[in-house]
């Protein structure tokens, strides 16, 4: 499948993922109100934060390695299977160490509902990984597919649960019962779909957890820039206050809709490409192209974005637009990050990722604790895009260092890009 077909199916899956993220935020904040959206908002981030450091960094390494070799899926597949078991390991002890200490970052995370995360956890680590699988095996429509059977089976099974009971306790066993389900699904589609079998394989292991230890180093750093700021701001503010700045959270990073579906694709395609220079000149245009793109769409949503919270989500959440405000400029930058990131990684450069994200990590933690005591969830804001945009500096420079591009081939819009894409238009419409 083309570069570009795989692209328009990733975006197009994207947004409809957004639509979806957006009507189970919309749930989540009418039934529950801020405090219990929060409660179920640092349940989330605990889940996220949990993938990347159990999973040892395998979603990168799956993709790497079926990219160098796809007769690696078996061994893969059983690797897989054994990292998401030997995180119960961990888990185990946390959760007698948190039941006796009760983290001031998880609170309002009652002992059933934390007993609910944990079990979630080595599953969705499984899960996220296999997904990865498919997109090392550029298998683009399959690896939507199953995103999107994902949300909308949350979605569903959200809605059921809260019809039960009216609760942040469902809203969490509603997402373990759905990644139960596609967790099944994955099995019978690698098994019986595709006849992988799964078998442990040291050697790809050892190999695995050397390229996944790096990326998984960078990863753990980034998700503190992602989400580090939700666990401050439940531990110096109001648990509501997590729910109100999780939505401009939620609504400033739909503008990686974008350069998410464009990196996606890249990393499987830097890492079996041959030939440097073309790769290197095709992620200059790209990144350009979206980063335009994404500076219109920031536009809009900072016009509208109040109007949006205040219709859709309601008036208990309207200072979600002053953070929100305070996000896009950093997110609109960092979306040339992802992409440039993901050619790195591609290319074998996870090391440059990862010095970026210990710098861009020490700015957000530094300036968390400073702005949100002082400012709430605007200040909050204020060191993620801080953040975002140290990170995405040092990133155009290594990535400059290893193509010698300059800063203008990677921001600075072309009239041969317009022209591209209108052409590309016009033959699409001739074409119908």
């Amino acid at each position: 499948m083309g570069f570009t077909k795989s692209v328009m199916i990733t975006f197009l899956s994207n947004l409809l993922l957004f639509f979806l993220s957006i009507v189970n935020t919309l749930i989540l904040s009418r039934v529950l109100g801020p405090a219990g959206k929060g409660v179920v908002d640092v349940a989330n981030n605990f889940l996220s934060f949990a993938i990347i450091i159990l999973g040892m960094g395998f979603a990168s390494s799956n993709i790497f390695f079926l990219g160098k070799k796809k007769e690696n899926a078996h061994g893969i597949f059983g690797n897989n299977i054994l990292i998401a078991i030997l995180g119960i390991v961990v888990l185990v002890p946390f959760y007698f160490i948190q039941n006796h200490w009760h983290f001031k970052f998880l609170q309002g995370i009652t002992n059933l509902q934390m007993l609910a995360i944990l079990v979630t956890v080595p599953l969705i680590t499984f899960k996220s990984a296999m997904i990865n699988v498919l997109l090392g095996l550029q298998d683009i429509v399959e690896y939507n597919r199953i995103n999107i059977v994902d949300k909308v089976l949350s979605l569903v099974l959200l809605a059921g649960f809260l019809l039960i009971a009216v609760s942040p306790t469902a809203a969490i066993l509603s997402i373990l019962v759905g990644t139960v389900l596609i967790c099944v699904w994955q099995v019978y589609i690698f098994v019986i779909g595709r006849r992988i079998t799964p078998k442990l394989d040291s050697a790809l292991l050892k190999a695995m957890l050397g390229y996944g230890l790096k990326a998984q180093t960078g990863n753990i750093i980034q998700r503190l820039n992602y989400r580090l700021d939700v666990f401050i701001v439940n531990y110096f503010l109001p648990i509501g206050q997590v729910g109100i700045y999780g939505i401009a959270v939620v609504l400033g990073e739909t503008l990686w809709g974008v350069t998410g579906s464009m990196a996606t694709i890249i990393f499987p395609i830097a890492s079996s490409a041959t030939d440097k220079k073309e790769m290197s000149t095709f992620t200059n245009q790209i990144t350009r192209v979206s980063f335009a793109i994404i500076i219109i769409f920031s536009i809009l949503i900072g016009l509208f974005g109040k109007i949006f919270i205040i219709l859709f989500f309601g008036p208990a959440f309207v200072a979600a637009s002053g953070a929100l405000l305070w996000l896009l400029p950093g997110i609109s930058i960092f979306s040339v990050s992802n992409i440039l990131a993901s050619y790195l990684a591609g290319a074998g450069l996870l090391e440059k990722n990862i010095y970026a994200s210990i710098v861009s990590g020490i700015v957000t933690v530094i300036l968390d604790i400073y702005l949100i005591p002082r400012i709430g969830i605007n200040g909050a804001s204020i060191a993620t895009s801080l953040s975002y945009t140290v990170c995405t500096l040092m990133t155009i420079w290594f990535y400059i260092q290893d193509t010698q591009a300059r800063w203008q081939d990677i921001l600075i819009l072309k009239g041969s890009d317009i022209a591209q894409i209108r052409a590309f238009i016009v033959n699409k419409i001739n074409k119908q």
